[in-house]
């Protein structure tokens, strides 16, 4: 490649007297696929928004073709060429894709919209990224991998050359994530530059071709991915020597906890699903999503009713009808999407950590023991390295991984028998990943048997005794933590 397209000479962003970015030298080439990794707090959001003319730099310049350049606002860098695809969609729902992808680029004629040259020219744009949607669908009816597709339509229609990506693959199916890949690969054969930013490792691994680290803000490394593996990247992220990045189990598992048999649904949707947990145990839940794996928690936490089947729950038959039934029973759980499903965001960190424990653990005279609840809080914030530690911090403006602790903490306070993770470690950086892992282990050693639904494979192989595989709402395979690898495991999944 060898053909810069930009380039950060000695940047530097400060808010207040704390530097958010410090004297980053970086160079991008063009058609290159280069990923930005860090924890939070590193610097990467900070250094997506200069690129992206949301901050000026303090100090330093960025190079674009050659030519000094002052993003001084999102119109600025589009103008230029440069598109960002923030974390949240930038979209207005309620209009169709054409004209969110041409928004305020519509063709008219005397004043008056063309609508059948809008809904043309995005049909071709479209077609010509093999996306396979009707330009006339309002936005707020697409998945949410459609809606991404159509962000990057959008950035292609003003001709970028530089594309960023935040986090592109976050709430994404293997199947939608497959979708998002093969369109970027169209986008690099156009010679079309990718900064990609995830937390996802492996998703880096499969497409980056060079890798930029920041830490604290500074840039530590830019390395071509063929010259690293997973262990010194991380080590790398977290100045830290990664001796294992999954932490070995310390206890043994114990006898059932949990015993399912033919547990089924109606409409087929579930079929026949036979499994046991045992005390002090995990066990992964692995399959395409729909497969069925989410419904089988979802069912053993009160939310999917209308099963048949019969469950043992600690030597007693049980059915259970709601959440609430669920908990009083000995079962926890964290939902795959904790900011819709699990967090009040406008409430603090100490609100939600106590609001399933509240009137059971902190009542004292029929009033709420404030010093207790307090207590209690910081207890669990120091036990899971929740930062700010600031109990009165509303969860919403927390980063992804501290948000997950404080979900995690919720389950804490009470002691319950088994917790069901859904996706601990979506949108997730790799310190926080190792500190929740950490945890899972340190919760075997108190009883507790744990079923983890995720797509991430290497962490059911690294965090799991035994993983089930399901397909089409069947369980097809059961393979022990010695037995299973990617493969076996995706050979089960794939309907046969």
């Amino acid at each position: 490649m060898n053909n810069v397209i930009l380039e950060l000479k000695g940047v530097s962003k400060k808010f207040g007297p704390a530097y958010a970015n410090q004297n980053i030298n970086v160079q991008l080439e063009q058609g290159e696929f280069h990923a930005i990794v860090g924890e939070n707090g590193a610097g990467k959001s900070t250094l997506i928004k200069m690129l992206s003319g949301v901050h000026l730099p303090d100090e330093g310049e960025i190079i674009w073709k050659g030519k000094a350049v002052k993003l001084t606002s999102p119109h600025a860098a589009q103008s230029q060429g440069i598109s960002t695809l923030f974390q949240e969609i930038q979209e207005i729902p309620a209009l169709s894709v054409a004209e969110n992808i041409f928004l305020g680029r519509e063709p008219k004629s005397m004043g008056f919209m063309q609508w059948s040259d809008l809904f043309k020219e995005a049909e071709v744009l479209l077609r010509s990224l093999n996306i396979m949607i009707d330009p006339r669908t309002k936005m707020e009816d697409l998945r949410i991998s459609e809606r991404k597709m159509v962000e990057i339509a959008r950035a292609v229609s003003i001709k970028a050359e530089l594309i960023i990506m935040d986090e592109p693959s976050a709430n994404l199916n293997e199947d939608e994530l497959k979708i998002l890949f093969d369109t970027i690969a169209l986008l690099r054969r156009q010679n079309v530059t990718i900064v990609y930013i995830s937390h996802r490792l492996r998703e880096i691994f499969a497409m980056a071709d060079r890798v930029t680290v920041l830490r604290d803000g500074k840039h530590i490394q830019t390395i071509n991915i063929r010259d690293t593996n997973e262990a010194a990247l991380v080590t790398s992220m977290i100045g830290r020597k990664l001796e294992e990045y999954y932490p070995a189990k310390t206890v043994e598992s114990g006898d059932v906890l949990l015993d399912v048999k033919n547990l089924s649904l109606p409409d087929g949707e579930l079929q026949n699903v036979s499994f046991q947990l045992r005390k002090r145990e995990v066990v992964g839940l692995a399959g395409l999503a729909g497969s069925g794996q989410e419904l089988v928690t979802k069912i053993l936490f009160g939310l999917v009713k209308g099963f048949t089947g019969n469950i043992v729950l600690d030597g007693r038959s049980f059915v259970p009808h709601s959440p609430r039934q669920s908990m009083n029973a000995g079962i926890s759980f964290v939902p795959e999407d904790r900011k819709t499903q699990g967090l009040f965001l406008n409430q603090s960190v100490k609100d939600n950590m106590s609001i399933t424990a509240l009137f059971k653990n902190f009542l004292t005279g029929g009033l709420i023991n404030k010093s207790k609840e307090l207590r209690k809080a910081n207890s669990l914030i120091a036990q899971l390295s929740v930062r700010p530690q600031d109990p009165y911090k509303h969860v919403g403006n927390l980063s992804g991984g501290n948000q997950q602790k404080a979900l995690i903490g919720r389950w804490l306070i009470d002691k319950y028998k088994i917790l069901i993770l859904e996706e601990p470690t979506r949108g997730v950086d790799v310190g926080a990943k190792m500190d929740i892992y950490q945890e899972i282990n340190k919760l075997l050693e108190q009883d507790l048997a744990i079923l983890m639904v995720s797509s991430e494979l290497p962490e059911l192989l690294g965090m799991c005794d035994r993983i089930l595989v399901f397909s089409e709402g069947k369980m097809t395979a059961e393979f022990s933590r010695d037995e299973a690898t990617e493969e076996k495991i995706m050979e089960y999944a794939f309907p046969r």
